[in-house]
């Protein structure tokens, strides 16, 4: 009896053992089936240029769980962020003549990168997941070598023109205008003269490289972005709405590494507090100088007065004494400074991240834009209330800016504008970092898919379009109609001339 027993009870257990496995491994391909599933994750990230902003994003990815590598020119390894955490640094080396135009650099960098055999045997250790860059100055080069190395090429659109040149490439927004016939007509124009500059003076040479070192790999220019599965919009409603997006694979992402103030360095935190009416931030670049010290020299000073913190990552000590109320730091974080709780006013160029951060932050914000994208950001800071525009009212000296200085520091209505804004980019549902990580998890799980019900309608047709189609033609017609009746009328008068003088020369 024992021994039946003894062999019943082995028998159930290998028949539990057995389910068991038998569960786990269902399991285990319900599990690998699922698209909920995120396998281990890696990005690089590159960039020739606006090197601080990409590493922005970099440090973003990281700060998320994704292995993430930033790959740069060696010469711009100073203008990384400051707090760069788990992002591995590779440099591109290269010699730069600062002399030439964007385009050649860029063309270097892109031999440079491509004959580069360390990155080349470190790219092929990590294998990874995605390759995050920006379009212009960089496609020609960047979506090749993502093919070649068999990565999820992820375009990242840093402002207006890369909206239009990637916009137009791919057909994944259509413009929205408001303005009159003759302004859209010209900047349909300049859309096309920036698509067509970018492909002619930039990819086509680019395509050339890699046709020398990846002769594999079939691109050219009419399938450069058949591979580009997702749009990275570095910018945020807030500032502007020039696009109706076609598919959701454009993600807006503006604002991602926004998040509250640390405490500043313990010294700086005690110099400041000695000025009791507050900070003013300056992250004006280094020709401003002269009109920094300007307005530190002309702000109350002493225990009653205010303070200048100026971040310049360029800055050099000069033998010329600073004012007592100016502050000076180069590697220091922007947020920091901008959500700093006595900060007043910011003085910025108001490009998109800088401004990004003055409204999330809630800081009123005095704009010195140096190009037309920061021009448009400033009219729409100061549309939104919490913003003037150096351009209009025209600041030329240290007092001056320190008079605007202090009317927005005693009007209300533009720290109330401020924080209203601020308070619409914190209170969204979904944080532009949220569906960032999302977005780019999606695409690690089908990779293999096809999305076609996510790319968007390609010819895209609206309904003005047809409207406008009829307008124009029922005006030619009208116009066509009217010229005729003209010529017909000059032809008969002509006529009716010529044979009056026929009969008096006759009659003669």
């Amino acid at each position: 009896m024992d021994l039946i027993f003894i062999d019943r009870y082995y028998c159930s257990i290998k028949m539990s053992v057995t389910i068991t496995l038998y569960v786990l491994m269902y399991l285990a391909n319900i599990i690998h089936g699922s698209t909920l599933t995120a396998p281990p994750q890696s990005a690089v990230v590159v960039a020739f240029e606006d090197i601080y902003d990409i590493s922005l994003l970099a440090n973003t990815l990281s700060d998320q769980g994704i292995d993430t590598t930033l790959i740069i020119p060696e010469s711009n390894e100073d203008e990384v962020y400051e707090t760069l955490i788990d992002v591995e640094v590779l440099t591109v080396k290269m010699e730069v003549d600062k002399s030439a135009y964007s385009t050649k650099k860029t063309i270097q960098a892109c031999e440079a990168l491509l004959k580069d055999e360390q990155i080349a045997k470190k790219i092929q250790e990590i294998q990874p997941t995605f390759t995050i860059f920006p379009a212009l100055w960089h496609d020609g080069c960047l979506l090749p070598w993502a093919r070649a190395i068999e990565s999820i090429p992820v375009i990242w659109t840093r402002n207006r023109e890369e909206e239009l040149y990637v916009f137009e490439y791919t057909g994944a927004a259509l413009s929205v205008q408001n303005t009159g016939v003759w302004t859209r007509l010209w900047m349909s124009t300049t859309r096309r003269s920036i698509f067509s500059t970018a492909r002619d003076e930039y990819a086509v040479y680019a395509l050339r490289i890699v046709g020398k070192y990846l002769p594999d790999i079939s691109l050219n220019l009419d399938n450069l972005y058949a591979d580009v599965r997702l749009i990275l919009w570095d910018a945020d409603v807030i500032l502007r709405s020039d696009y109706a997006l076609l598919t959701q694979l454009i993600v807006e992402i503006g604002c991602h590494h926004c998040r509250g103030a640390h405490p500043l360095q313990s010294d700086l935190h005690k110099a400041l507090i000695e000025y009791r009416v507050g900070t003013i931030v300056a992250l004006l670049d280094e020709n401003y100088e002269t009109l920094i010290r300007e307005l530190a020299q002309k702000l109350p000073q002493g225990r009653e007065g205010q303070a200048v913190v100026w971040k310049n990552m360029k800055w050099r000590n000069s033998n010329n004494a600073l004012p007592e109320n100016l502050f000076v730091h180069s590697r220091i974080d922007r947020q920091d400074l901008i959500g700093y709780g006595r900060t007043r006013v910011v003085l910025s160029h108001c490009a998109d991240t800088e401004l990004l951060e003055a409204a999330f932050h809630g800081t009123p914000v005095i704009c010195f834009p140096r190009n037309p994208n920061e021009i448009k950001n400033a009219a729409r800071a100061v549309q939104l209330g919490f913003a003037r525009s150096a351009e209009e009212i025209h600041i030329s000296s240290g007092e001056e800016l320190a008079n605007t200085v202090t009317q927005i520091h005693e009007t209300m209505d533009y720290r109330e504008n401020a924080r209203k804004v601020s308070l619409t980019i914190r209170d969204r549902i979904n944080p532009a970092v949220d569906r960032l990580i999302y977005w780019l998890r999606y695409m690690a799980r089908t990779k293999d898919w096809n999305l076609d019900f996510l790319t968007p309608i390609s010819p895209a047709r609206t309904l003005n379009e047809d409207l406008q189609f009829f307008l124009g033609l029922f005006v030619g017609i009208i116009v066509g109609i009217f010229s005729t009746i003209g010529c017909m009328l000059a032809r008969y008068l002509v006529i009716s001339k010529r044979t009056q003088r026929s009969k008096g020369r006759y009659t003669r």
